[in-house]
């Protein structure tokens, strides 16, 4: 009988090791102690409570209005079969998921900054801004998780609701209501979770301690503050909900794969509702599209030549593709072990230990990095000069949230080799690198490739753990970015923007088309 292998342990002891070790470091923190006076005295302090509230409070409306505004997007896409542009448009949608976070900011500054093409002024920072950037991100992703919803309806239900005479709000109570009902909570949760632990946003454009969260509270208790002991309450605290929130969204549905087609419903629609929808598309695209170009102006009307000819750039680049390329590696090996010994389980008919095995492999979403960023600070703080380590520690930390992304690429594949070419590897034999290079890789080549592209994006664009543990010396891209606005310095913040969305995109397509291309899907 086929044995399943035991590669996964090891990386799961090291990411318990990683969550565990800055968890209990907050905890041991002096001063912290649910009973002593002055952690109790900041429990109960004011300010605690209204960073608490604002943090729920712009995580529900955002989620309210992303998805609202995705499922009437989704529903005129589905049922607009010939929308010019289909497909660019549905590849436009996925722009914002490696977009980096400050680059989409400083978008968004752009159009409706006092200046901007529909200028918001001051009114603009706040809670505001906040839910402008927050439906610029989760929009495009809620309407792509929701789509398949769609193409799941059978054919034959439109043309029965069609012989019935059913107008667009019966079909969208009989027909599309039910198809979306069971994936529409899990949906709900990850968009919930995402503007939770929101911090380049609300760091950016949350204008004054009113519109502070819980991820901003503890970066100024650590840098601004130099408050550890105020950082750990707040650490907890955003672990606790972060894990309520979890515990929650295990109980739901789960979610959809990210589509990207361009197939339609082949559903009759009358011209006033091909009108409706066409607007429908065309605000959507506008809206996702306008902060990008807006950027994009902008830069073109800077000091183009003065910014890229600044070594500081360039330093900074090589700072963000280093921390990008390890974070992306890491990842892409760790979710290899894991799926190894989830995939022989799965072989043996041992389905549910190997879906906890996948699912303790992404539990790093639970802990948000800025909270594993706080316990690493107070764990090293005190032994040695903790910004020395700041490269290898950003490196670890995206490379733990990477972690579930690299999971989803690579996990289907890799059990669909192991069902199909186990007992064939082992008629012939066949091991280690030779059975690596012969049967896993030509399958795996694409996946890999996206697992790749897209950690390595995500760990270049961001902003939450270097900007506790960045000095002058390793300053990364998005950092520099955000000293630039912090200085109101917009002309080079505009040409800086362009640069790291352009660098962030280039090294996008190299790695997928580099690693994926050539493979069989």
């Amino acid at each position: 009988m086929h044995k399943p292998g035991k590669s996964a342990y090891p990386v799961l002891a090291i990411l318990a090791f990683m969550v565990l070790a800055p968890m209990i470091a907050l905890l041991t923190v002096p001063g912290t102690s649910f009973i002593e006076s002055e952690s109790l005295a900041f429990w109960k302090s004011a300010y605690l409570r209204r960073v608490l509230i604002f943090s729920l409070w712009q995580a529900f409306l955002s989620t309210v209005l992303s998805i609202s505004l995705a499922l009437i997007v989704a529903r005129a896409f589905a049922r607009h079969g010939k929308f010019p542009y289909r497909s660019f448009i549905l590849k436009l949608f996925g722009l914002p998921l490696v977009v980096p976070a400050v680059v989409a900011v400083f978008g968004i500054v752009s159009v409706f900054g006092s200046g901007g093409w529909i200028p918001l002024g001051r009114s603009l920072y706040g809670l505001n801004g906040i839910l402008l950037a927050h439906i610029f991100f989760n929009l495009p992703l809620a309407v792509r998780l929701l789509l398949p919803a769609w193409q799941s309806i059978p054919k034959q239900h439109w043309k029965l609701a069609q012989q019935l005479g059913l107008n667009s709000w019966q079909q969208w109570k009989y027909l599309e209501w039910p198809a979306l009902r069971e994936n529409l909570p899990g949906v709900g949760v990850l968009v919930f979770m995402l503007c939770l632990t929101s911090f380049a946003v609300v760091l950016t454009l949350g204008g004054g301690p009113k519109s502070t969260t819980l991820e901003v509270a503890i970066y100024q208790s650590l840098r601004f503050d130099f408050e550890p002991s105020q950082a750990v309450v707040l650490a907890v605290l955003q672990f606790s909900l972060c894990a309520i929130v979890a515990m929650f969204s295990f109980r739901l549905q789960k979610l959809p794969e990210v589509e990207i087609t361009s197939s339609s419903l082949q559903c009759p629609v009358d011209l006033k509702t091909l009108a409706l929808n066409s607007i429908i598309l065309l605000v959507a695209v506008t809206y996702v599209a306008m902060p990008i170009l807006a950027m994009l102006v902008d830069a073109l009307n800077g000091p183009i030549l003065q910014v890229l000819m600044n070594p500081k750039l360039w330093r900074s680049a090589a700072f963000s593709l280093i921390i990008g390329l390890s974070a992306a590696m890491l990842s892409v090996l760790a979710a290899w072990l894991i799926l190894q010994s989830s995939s022989d389980l799965y072989y043996i008919k041992q389905k549910r230990k190997a879906g906890y095995l996948e699912m303790v492999g992404s539990i790093v979403y639970v802990v948000p990095p800025l909270v594993i960023g706080t316990g690493l600070f107070v764990l090293i703080a005190p032994r040695f000069n903790v910004f020395d380590w700041a490269i290898p520690i950003v490196i670890l930390v995206n490379a733990m949230m990477g972690l579930p992304f690299a999971i989803r690429s690579l996990g289907p594949t890799m059990r669909q080799n192991k069902m199909r070419y186990q007992r064939l590897c082992e008629s012939l034999n066949l091991k280690g690198w030779d059975r690596f290079k012969t049967i896993d890789w030509p399958p795996l080549r694409k996946p890999i490739g996206l697992a790749m592209a897209l950690v390595t994006a995500l760990a270049m664009g961001d902003l939450g753990v270097i900007a506790l543990f960045g000095t002058p010396e390793t300053t990364t891209l998005p950092l520099l970015l955000y000293h630039q606005l912090s200085a109101y310095l917009m002309s080079e913040a505009a040409v800086t923007a362009a640069f790291l969305l352009g660098f962030c995109l280039l090294v996008f397509w190299l790695l997928e088309g580099l690693i994926g291309g050539g493979g069989d899907a």
